[in-house]
């Protein structure tokens, strides 16, 4: 493990634990005194916003939201916007993505976002980067040549189980909402790839955050993301988007080995990291999975790394550093979103230019 771990304790336990910590000479900070206040307070009481006259880029959405809001944005843009089928969850639920494209025969860059249920900022800043794009094309400006240059696939929800269950009933929910043993629900969906499942990083207990799953590929969700990402023609570049820890990495995570391409990725990285810097100041880590934040088997970022085989996968971190932890305000979104499309343009210049061409 890099840096400081955050965990969550009763209320009831807090000074035994403090006092446990204090013992043993770790140093702690509380980050968050009341989870559920915090939970509450995280979103404003709204009516539903099923339009693009209602939608309000700055508020988190439900998953039924987000869905009507790709049919919709699609159609109002489908010269250049394809609304597509991933594919579909455990509960019957459909997924879909958003293409953008000037043309075909371009180089393709695929964007996935909330393969952990409560990641909210993912979905949040998919969005926007989604809207960025499509109000960019056809000027003469950076990104207009990027997006005429580049075809963009996005997963803006790719856990919509999870991710409707934080909204009704679990706000702390990561997982699948598949059945994994008699007392448990869920799979971690980013450990479920067939890459070293039961290694380390991930867990056998049913229960856990962690779980891999009780085999390779046991999701639904996890399966259809691989088929539609694998389908992708001509794709050159892969990120999966998380929060929260301001992170910019790149496989591998299963190991400390560095990946073959570790000098591209890494100078990427940097690049990005620094992109995102200039946006509003905020400090982004680059490096390795394993040594920026932890060993981590079964992953999305080494599955599509070795098996696909892409030379250019990235796994981000977005905000904040634990002040707010998952429960980041409605406040940042925009200056999130903002910061996070400056560090995926960096990316999407090296897909223009041919650097990570195999």
């Amino acid at each position: 493990m890099v840096g400081p771990v955050d965990i969550q304790i009763p209320s009831e336990k807090l000074v035994e634990i403090k006092d446990l910590l204090t013992l043993y000479g770790v140093h702690f900070e509380v980050m968050i005194d009341d989870l559920q206040r915090a939970i509450d307070e995280q979103v404003t009481p709204r009516s539903p916003q099923l339009s693009l006259a209602e939608f309000d880029y700055n508020k988190y959405h439900t998953f039924v939201e987000i869905d009507k809001w790709i049919y919709d944005y699609s159609t109002a843009n489908s010269e250049y916007l394809t609304k597509m089928k991933v594919g579909m969850t455990y509960q019957n639920t459909s997924i879909h993505g958003i293409k953008i494209s000037s043309g075909s025969g371009k180089p393709a860059f695929a964007i996935d976002c909330g393969i952990h249920a409560d990641e909210w900022i993912g979905p949040a800043t998919c969005i926007h980067v989604i809207k960025n794009l499509t109000e960019n094309i056809g000027k003469s400006n950076r990104i207009g040549k990027l997006v005429d240059a580049v075809d963009f696939y996005f997963i803006p929800s790719s856990n919509p189980d999870g991710y409707e269950f934080t909204w009704t009933n679990n706000r702390m929910w990561r997982k699948t909402r598949s059945p994994s043993s008699a007392k448990c629900v869920g799979v971690d969906p980013n450990r479920n790839w067939d890459v070293l499942l039961t290694g380390a990083g991930a867990s056998k207990d049913p229960c856990s955050d962690d779980y891999y799953g009780p085999k390779v590929w046991s999701e639904a969700n996890v399966r259809s993301q691989r088929d539609f990402v694998n389908a992708i023609p001509n794709l050159h570049a892969y990120i999966d988007v998380h929060s929260y820890s301001q992170l910019w990495m790149f496989p591998y995570a299963w190991t400390f080995d560095l990946a073959a391409d570790y000098h591209l990725l890494s100078s990427i990285a940097n690049k990005s990291v620094a992109a995102i810097k200039a946006v509003h100041g905020k400090v982004y880590t680059p490096g390795p999975i394993s040594k920026t934040i932890y060993i981590a088997s079964g992953s999305t970022a080494d599955y599509f790394y070795d098996h696909h085989p892409l030379k250019c996968v990235f796994a981000a971190e977005l905000r904040d550093t634990g002040k707010h932890g998952m429960l980041l305000p409605e406040s940042e979104i925009q200056p999130t979103a903002e910061e996070t499309f400056a560090g995926l343009m960096v990316i999407a210049e090296h897909v223009m230019d041919g650097s990570c061409s195999k």
